[in-house]
């Protein structure tokens, strides 16, 4: 790793390890070249008088080498304050392979401990810690000031006529094939739908047809490939694509497809089961969607989505487990205390309980399978057991 300070050969190596906090991904490099003192950008390769940084794309920590903190110039760290500990291990071993590193206290910077290796004396900080104290190292930070203002402006404008949300810390890792595969497989259903080449009805799903004639169970499956309208299909397609791209990079495509199946089949069974519009068809994805949601919400709980809230035009970033919590707590509500029956909230809450279900299971094999391809594993992929996660921190008034 270059860095101002001389680093040993074993330290200017390239790092194999696993992500010592979310061990969900191996880390990887961030390439950072200095136009002018303490202000860097990006580069897709290495270059002289650059830095190059350690990375988790999943959970945004970044490992800095000794004298990496410095040289970014976010922050002026002092060397007193490295030497106080917490008092206990971080519990998350230095990708260096130097064993478990220590928390320490930086009053003044910040309100939770950050990590470092006593042998390498490199840190680890945690997401929001990056942002709050290598913010050069996080494009947001690298942006100027005029740009992310021109970009929040269109973002702004474009929620007052949707009112969607917007993923803005989130980007996609890889292509999501299988994401884009599932969108151009629901167009094309409903393009045949509306061309009278296949009826949505009949593929549709109503519990009171399905009590009295078990033989139309395959709608349990075939009705989250057909939609209502056009506003229908494309609610649910930005839905699909804005939390299903970081889902699918996580669980690869053969689980991603078993989420999103097994999301419309739960949710259709669970709709058949409580649901009092017996005579009522169901058709929409949004259940399989339901379980996509949970699984994002398993794993980017404090991702932040940019929203604007509706008749006071205010945007906030609302981190992704209030969101999603508030949502899938409107369904139950609607569900057992709402008249307005004809709804699909079963479909919706069946495939949420799906994805919270499978999703502890896949990043176990996921941890698994990073931890075999690193020279270096996690804790957890050591010992079994994440270590505690923290509040999330803020920076200084």
């Amino acid at each position: 790793m270059s860095a101002p300070a001389s680093p040993s050969s074993a330290e200017s190596a390239a790092l194999s390890a696993q992500c010592p906090a979310c061990s969900l991904h191996a880390l990887v490099p961030v390439h950072l070249r200095s136009d002018r003192p303490h202000h860097w950008r990006q580069t897709p390769q290495p270059v002289a008088g650059g830095m190059t940084l350690d990375t988790c794309p999943v959970c945004f920590g970044v490992w800095l080498d000794a004298g990496e903190i410095d040289a970014l110039g976010d922050a002026e760290i002092d060397p007193a304050f490295l030497k106080t500990l917490v008092g206990q291990s971080a519990n998350r071993m230095c990708p260096r392979g130097h064993g478990f590193m220590m928390e320490h206290l930086l009053p003044g910077l910040l309100r939770t401990p950050i990590d470092r290796c006593p042998r390498c004396k490199g840190l680890w900080l945690d997401g929001y810690e990056r942002h709050a104290l290598a913010r050069s190292s996080t494009r947001e930070g690298q942006e100027d000031q005029a740009v992310q203002l021109a970009r929040r402006g269109l973002i702004w404008a474009a929620q007052l006529l949707t009112h969607l949300p917007i993923e803005v810390e989130n980007p996609a890792r890889g292509t999501p094939w299988a994401v884009y595969g599932l969108c151009a497989l629901l167009v094309g259903m409903y393009i045949l739908s509306v061309e009278g080449v296949l009826f949505a009805r009949e593929w549709a799903m109503v519990a009171g047809q399905v009590v009295r004639e078990p033989i139309h169970a395959y709608t349990l499956f075939t009705h989250a490939f057909f939609h209502a309208d056009w506003f229908h299909l494309l609610g649910n397609l930005y839905f699909l694509y804005v939390f299903g791209d970081n889902v699918e990079h996580l669980f690869g495509r053969r689980r991603f497809l078993l989420l999103f199946v097994g999301g419309a089949l739960v949710g259709g069974v669970l709709q058949l089961l409580l649901s009092r519009a017996t005579a009522a068809p169901v058709i929409g994805a949004s259940g399989a969607i339901a379980g996509v949601t949970a699984a994002y919400l398993w794993i980017f709980p404090r991702a932040r989505l940019l929203q604007t809230i509706p008749f006071i035009y205010i945007q906030v970033k609302i981190p992704a487990w209030v969101y999603l919590g508030v949502w899938i707590g409107f369904q139950a509500v609607m569900a057992f205390f709402s008249d307005a029956i004809q709804f699909a909230w079963f479909s919706h809450l069946g495939g949420f309980l799906h994805g919270l279900v499978l999703t502890p299971w896949v990043l176990r094999w996921r941890r698994k399978q990073v931890a075999a391809q690193v020279r270096f594993k996690s804790a957890a992929a050591i010992f079994g057991r994440l270590p505690k996660p923290r509040p999330r921190p803020a920076a200084p008034h």
